[in-house]
Formats: C-alpha cells, sequence, structure tokens
C-alpha cells in the first residue's frame, strides 16, 4: 500500500515544526469531500491554519501524508495533549440532515449527499443519520495505523467505541476524537469499530 506524500502536502505554516515523542494515533473526519478541507486549510488565517491532521484517507482508500508526522498540528487544539498524538482524518461528511421536501440528505454546509451508499441511521450527541465510511477506509486506517505505531513506538491497542474517555491524555494508543470531548461528533456511529478493532489486533500486537 502507498503513501502518498507529495500531491496534498502542506508547508510549514500549518503544522508546528518540533518533534515530540508520539503515544497516540487520534482519528477524525474530514466534513469535507474531495480534499476540500486541505483547501480549506490553506484557505482560512492567510493560509495559517493549524488545526490540520497528518494525513487524510479518503473514500477511494488513498492515503495522503500532508506532514510528516514526526511534528504535530492543533487537531485536538489543547497543546499538551496535541504535541504527542499523530491525527489521521477519513473523508467523511460526518452529520447529515435530511431535507424531505426533496427527499434528499445535506451535509452541515448544505451540500447534496450524492453518494451511492445508504446512510446510517443512529441517534447520537443530538444528532440522528450520518454519512458511511467505506470499506477501503477501514483497510487502509488498518495499514497505516500499523505502520505509525511500529515507527513511533505507540502501543497497537485499540479503543472500541467513540464516547468520551477520562484522563484520555495518560494513555497510550488508538482513539477518536470525539474520545476527548463531547462535544466533537468524529468518528461517528457510522464507523465500523467492531471489523477495525479485530483488523489491528490481528496478527499479535506491538
Amino acid at each position: 500500500m502507498v503513501i502518498i506524500d507529495r500531491e496534498y502536502k502542506l508547508t510549514e505554516d500549518n503544522y508546528i515544526n518540533k518533534e515530540y515523542k508520539k503515544k497516540q494515533i487520534v482519528i477524525g473526519n474530514t466534513f469535507y469531500n474531495d480534499m476540500e478541507h486541505y483547501r480549506y486549510w490553506n484557505s482560512i488565517l492567510n493560509g495559517k491554519d493549524k488545526n490540520t491532521a497528518a494525513f487524510t484517507i479518503k473514500l477511494d482508500g488513498s492515503i495522503h501524508e500532508h506532514y510528516n508526522p514526526k511534528y504535530y498540528s492543533k487537531f485536538i487544539n489543547i497543546n499538551d495533549y496535541d504535541k504527542s498524538i499523530i491525527p489521521i482524518v477519513l473523508e467523511n461528511e460526518g452529520w447529515l440532515t435530511k431535507v424531505f421536501r426533496d427527499n434528499k440528505f445535506i451535509n452541515w454546509s448544505g451540500d447534496i449527499y450524492n453518494r451511492d451508499e445508504d446512510v446510517i441511521n443512529l441517534s447520537w450527541r443530538s444528532k440522528k443519520i450520518w454519512s458511511p465510511y467505506s470499506d477501503e477506509q477501514i483497510n487502509s486506517l488498518v495499514y497505516l495505523c500499523k505502520e505509525l505505531c511500529t515507527k513511533f513506538d505507540i502501543p497497537l491497542k485499540v479503543v472500541d467505541h467513540n464516547t468520551k474517555i477520562d484522563n484520555i491524555q495518560r494513555k497510550k494508543g488508538i482513539y477518536y476524537r470525539s474520545n476527548y470531548s463531547i462535544t466533537h461528533l468524529d468518528v461517528s456511529p457510522a464507523f465500523k469499530f467492531e471489523e477495525f478493532t479485530e483488523k489491528i489486533l490481528k496478527n499479535g500486537t506491538n
């Protein structure tokens, strides 16, 4: 599996060029399609937005590296935590709203959900409808997490839910942005927790 590290590279304006020991991988959403989140990072705050991620995994499973994961960004936006995590975002619109008049779904920005996959109906954190993640994303996420855990000596252990975890900053392994706060909506209930956990732990742990 190939990690593409040139097409969507960020400059040092979009991350902090300092190295810190990593102890967690934290997974979230893009909340956009077609790398629009990357263009957003480069357009707001005069192109100096640091609320970025080291990697994006698109719906087709392609993995894009935006900056070297030995550095850090403001993904969680809590400085002491951000230093020790490697953030990965999955291409996913997040929650959706149904427009009954048109029998369509729209995302948070008003764009129409036009994928062939059925939406997921599950009530969670005041939302009820979610866009699905793809099988290709899960497989690529497994590959990338295993690579990063080996390279950065992060324990190959993963939490199997997306709810808030107390004292998460003290823990090591693979987590989700929603584990940090009840205000975060990623990853959503549409994520395949059981499948991801099973594939991560297959063939042993480090």
